[in-house]
């Protein structure tokens, strides 16, 4: 009588168990296919990375460009005020 009832809890062990497994694949499959969308996103995000540092580069550059001209007008500025001051002399 004690492996009939030992039989039957194992018999409903294993249904338990069995029907268990349906749901832990469900979920392992959606983990790798949230896995799978997360590495596509780091992957857009370090070209995006990739292209904010090229503009990074261009402002930099760029700035440094405008500063060489400032200088270049201030010179400029100064020779026109010392021509102007010149053709005022009598």
């Amino acid at each position: 009588m004690a492996t009939a009832n030992n039989t039957k809890v194992w018999d409903w062990l294993f249904k338990i168990m069995s029907a268990l497994v349906i749901p832990l694949v469900l979920w392992g499959v959606k983990l790798e296919v949230k896995n799978a969308v997360q590495n596509e996103k780091i992957v857009q995000l370090e070209k995006d990375l990739a292209a904010a540092a090229d503009v990074e580069k261009e402002v930099r550059l760029n700035t440094q460009a405008l500063g060489r001209l400032e200088e270049k007008l201030n010179a400029a500025n100064t020779n026109l005020s010392e021509i102007k001051r010149l053709l005022r002399q009598p």
